[in-house]
């Protein structure tokens, strides 16, 4: 980081994966700093996983009601390893999708937590405890 770097981004959700390829776009070398997963919560742990469960959810729903339009189905269970890996699979999908944005609008994307050392220096703790000024 030290030296080429001109715009350093701290988190990669989705107001951080966009700010690091538009400065990109606009010339700038970006290093965007992630200590977890690309593309933040939403994508990882809270409305994509939640809302591919819920599909299933409703799928099982409507599969109980097809009765009242002359289709009759049996639903013997929900196969819950099946269910999460769907889950897993949408989101890794979507995972590899930013990570492909970043990588075309080359971005460098460093995975760790960031810690300002002083007003215009930071240090990145990475997940292996090597640190990256």
């Amino acid at each position: 980081m030290a030296g080429q770097t001109k715009i350093v981004i701290v988190g990669g959700g989705p107001g951080g994966y966009v700010a690091a390829i538009r400065a990109s776009q606009l010339g700038a070398d970006v290093t965007l700093v992630e200590k977890n997963k690309l593309g933040g919560t939403c994508l990882n742990i809270g409305c994509i996983p939640t809302k591919a469960i819920l599909h299933s959810a409703e799928a099982i729903d409507a599969a109980k009601h097809m009765g009242d339009l002359g289709i009759n189905v049996e639903v013997k269970g929900i196969d819950w390893k099946k269910v999460i890996a769907k889950k897993v699979s949408i989101t890794n999908t979507l995972v590899g999708g930013v990570q492909g944005l970043l990588k075309m609008g080359k971005v460098k994307v460093i995975e760790g937590e960031a810690t300002f050392t002083s007003k215009d220096a930071m240090e990145v703790t990475k997940k292996d405890g090597s640190k990256e000024n």
